[in-house]
């Protein structure tokens, strides 16, 4: 786990900060107490020899996220090295309400790098990254699911990363911020999730819908829903999923009752999973110190029988 070149000065440290009695190492970052003392001022020889001997503790102590080496410049290289290979999805939103973003067969991402910002478009969606200092990367590779194949997260500091909370249907005005520049006068209705984590937005242009939507401001989730759901699934707006790193945007058609989202950009709005009060799956659990940005799944490695 030796850091890439120049990112030796990033710390372990994932903000669980609880040491261990038995070991005498934390449990966030499975350093001793001496080490992390000596961490700021120490020589990248010594920081570039923990690293190195963090892995076996890690399997010794059973955790499963951590912090990899990666400074923001390397976090932009890794973010672009995975847009260009287009062979994982993007995961942006909380469990219940999400936006994945995936390339459909053959298709490839366009990306563009404007500062701190990385936009990547693709048949039915894209996403916007804001890869500025405050960023940090968080594996979760186990015993079954080596380094290389295991989900990263992208998440961002807590106290810098808060979103606008609504707790209702909001309207938001024109969506000046749309990857499509055809789209920035349409009207964005944040759907009032409640949640710091994201917040899952639709798009509409001028129009019944749009309308709609503006009378129902200030209603529950679950009302928008009864109300104007079926209106939503058969003109399938575009759907804007925003989080404290950036947003994907998806238009693909959002399937009726018991169908199936199409390979490709989807979207998935599932009160019975919201309720959970999860912000990411069982086994990705971001620690408290930050919030959730994106999650990138790798693709599944082929089987080693398949042709």
């Amino acid at each position: 786990m030796t850091p890439t070149s120049g990112s030796s000065l990033v710390s372990p440290c994932t903000g669980v900060c609880r040491m261990d009695q038995d070991s005498g190492l934390c449990l966030g970052c499975a350093r001793t107490s001496e080490e992390i003392a000596l961490w700021r001022d120490a020589p990248p020889a010594f920081r570039d020899a923990v690293w190195d001997a963090l892995p076996a503790r890690f399997a010794r102590l059973g955790i499963t996220c951590t912090r990899l080496p990666w400074d923001a410049d390397v976090i932009r290289a890794e973010v672009l090295k995975r847009l260009s290979a287009g062979d994982g999805t993007w995961v942006f939103g909380v469990s219940g309400a999400v936006a994945e973003v995936m390339l459909h067969p053959g298709a490839r991402f366009v990306v563009t790098v404007h500062g701190d910002s990385v936009t990547a478009l693709t048949h039915g969606g894209g996403l916007r990254l804001l890869l500025g200092e405050d960023l940090r990367a968080l594996s979760f590779a186990t015993p079954s699911v080596p380094a290389d194949r295991a989900p990263l997260a992208l998440v961002v500091l807590r106290e810098r990363g808060r979103l606008p909370v609504a707790s209702g249907l909001a309207d938001l005005g024109p969506d000046t911020a749309a990857l499509d520049p055809a789209s920035r006068s349409h009207r964005l209705f944040d759907l009032g999730l409640g949640r710091k984590e994201a917040r899952f937005c639709v798009r509409c242009p001028p129009g019944d819908l749009s309308c709609l939507l503006t009378s129902l401001a200030g209603a529950d989730l679950a009302t928008v829903l009864r109300v104007a759901g079926p209106r939503l699934v058969a003109e399938s707006p575009a759907r804007v999923v925003e989080s404290a790193l950036g947003r994907a945007e998806v238009t693909t058609p959002i399937p009726p009752p018991g169908g199936r989202s199409q390979v490709g950009p989807h979207t998935h709005l599932l009160p019975d999973v919201l309720a959970s009060g999860r912000a990411t799956p069982p086994g990705i659990d971001i620690p408290r110190a930050y919030l959730p940005g994106a999650l990138f799944h790798p693709a599944p490695s082929p089987h080693p029988d398949s042709a």
